[in-house]
């Protein structure tokens, strides 16, 4: 057995080369600084959190203070944790902390429950002294005007975002609101496996940019956005609902305690995701209790990095 651990950024087209460049700067960063705390701890649950909790502080990708707006304007954060000793905690909709991560660990160790959200969330984050989340950062404001114009335009040709324009278009007082405050998916996520056999994954998200507000994605929802059994911790990223649907995590358990092998089991379900919910949807990252990272997507990247055979920190958004 051997220590491993791999990290994604999200999955989606990465065509922002400015946008890119900085998040491969964030994905090394935090891809070294989980793999140290890995080794020095020999924690699985310590590596993912801590490595999702630096991705959501840098503020150039989709969680944490880098989170994306919905379309009136607003923030909500959804974050997941789960181990394969039992322990799984989760939160939705949080508004007001930085850390939604760190929010999912309190729920899984200190109360009686799985998934807490909304204001209620936002409340235990506070008497556990969690810090607050700050305003989006400038990059994040800027994105959120320019595509909402394109949607409001009729420029976004994709099916989910003409759903929400035609949910607009037939509510008279919701689209004179939108239309007076004026081809991201990502997400982040870490899984993996301490050389006591500990597996661990974790996924924080800012959810889909231009969502009506209140939606939640799978990020909080075990099986779809996050997952660990004894032999496979697994997280996901992309559009939630083809998550939710498709259930890839859950799936990647389940054919691994069939027996089926690990790469046999990651085509596999690559191969039903583009079967049941299209192409174009997602990517998921894993570990298994060997210590052997994978990954597959469908979509046009997926931001991954990881710790090679010979120690050096891999950072690519493409095979």
């Amino acid at each position: 057995m051997a220590k491993s651990i791999i990290l994604h950024g999200g999955a989606g087209s990465w065509k922002d080369s400015k946008i890119r460049e900085k998040a491969y700067v964030v994905m090394e960063k935090c891809t070294r600084r989980a793999w140290e705390i890995l080794n020095n701890t020999n924690n699985a649950l310590e590596a993912v959190v801590e490595a999702v909790k630096c991705m959501e502080d840098s503020g150039y990708l989709n969680a944490g203070v880098g989170s994306v707006l919905d379309i009136l304007g607003n923030r909500t954060l959804d974050a997941g944790i789960m181990t394969s000793n039992g322990l799984i905690g989760a939160v939705s909709a949080v508004k007001a902390t930085r850390n939604p991560i760190v929010l999912a660990r309190i729920v899984a160790e200190k109360t009686p429950h799985i998934i807490i959200g909304g204001d209620g969330a936002d409340t235990l984050a506070r008497l556990y002294g969690l810090p607050p989340l700050p305003p989006p950062p400038k990059h994040a404001v800027e994105g959120y005007y320019e595509n909402l114009k394109k949607l409001l335009g009729g420029e976004i040709s994709r099916d989910y975002w003409r759903k929400i324009l035609a949910f607009i278009e037939t509510n008279e007082n919701y689209k004179k609101f939108v239309g007076s405050l004026a081809n991201t998916s990502d997400t982040v996520g870490a899984v993996a496996v301490d050389d006591n056999g500990l597996l661990a994954a974790a996924v924080s998200t800012g959810g889909v940019i231009l969502k009506l507000p209140g939606r939640i994605g799978d990020s909080p929802i075990p099986g779809a956005g996050f997952y660990s059994s004894k032999k496979v911790a697994c997280s996901s990223t992309g559009f939630g609902e083809m998550i939710i649907r498709s259930m890839p995590c859950l799936k990647l358990a389940e054919y691994m305690d069939q027996g089926m092998n690990f790469e046999e089991a990651l085509d596999k379900v690559i191969t039903i995701v583009n079967e049941t919910v299209g192409k174009d949807t997602m990517g998921f990252i894993a570990v298994d209790y060997m210590g052997r990272i994978g990954w597959r997507y469908n979509t046009k990247g997926m931001l991954i990095g990881y710790i090679d055979r010979e120690g050096r920190v891999i950072v690519n958004h493409k095979p």
